[in-house]
């Protein structure tokens, strides 16, 4: 997947769970790292980080909470059962946002359904405001790196729709 492909999976993201969501909040974001937060009460928020590698959908994405709760490092292991798609960050996050509103016995938010749509094709919401990271568009001539498979195979529907399948 191209730096792009990823920045439209983030950017619908954000669109989604921007900075003002009742329930779970995109706080920052880069190419390569996720920063969320899940509000559990008013005044109990659960910051929640993901890294996303280079080789990103083949790898999966590496989440991490600062907590010592044993329920929450479940929570998170759960997460490497999603392992297949083009969309695997939405799915995995997905699945964190219903595990944790059960975790916490809150209701699942209405807008976790949305995680199921395809990405829009066009822009996705305002532009952002600036970030640690000025002007990230310049990232774009970067392409993610594809791991081969050990025996130098390569599965022809690895995960990837065939929609979405591009031959050279």
């Amino acid at each position: 997947m191209s730096v792009s492909g990823l920045k439209a999976e983030l950017k619908f993201l954000e669109s989604i769970f921007d900075p003002n969501h009742e329930r779970f909040r995109i706080i920052d974001w880069k190419p390569d790292e996720l920063s969320c937060q899940f509000n559990v009460t008013g005044e109990k928020l659960l910051i929640i980080h993901c890294n996303i590698t280079e080789s990103y959908p083949s790898t999966p994405p590496i989440w991490f909470v600062d907590s010592d709760d044993p329920s929450l490092a479940q929570v998170l292991e759960r997460l490497e059962d999603v392992r297949k798609g083009s969309t695997l960050l939405l799915q995995q996050l997905k699945k964190l946002i219903c595990d944790l509103c059960r975790l916490y016995n809150l209701p699942q938010h209405p807008d976790v359904e949305m995680l199921d749509q395809p990405l829009p094709a066009g822009p996705v919401g305002q532009d952002r405001k600036a970030r640690t990271v000025p002007d990230i568009e310049d990232l774009d001539h970067y392409e993610m790196k594809e791991e081969e498979p050990v025996d130098g195979k390569k599965s022809e529907d690895d995960g990837i729709e065939k929609e979405n399948l591009f031959i050279q």
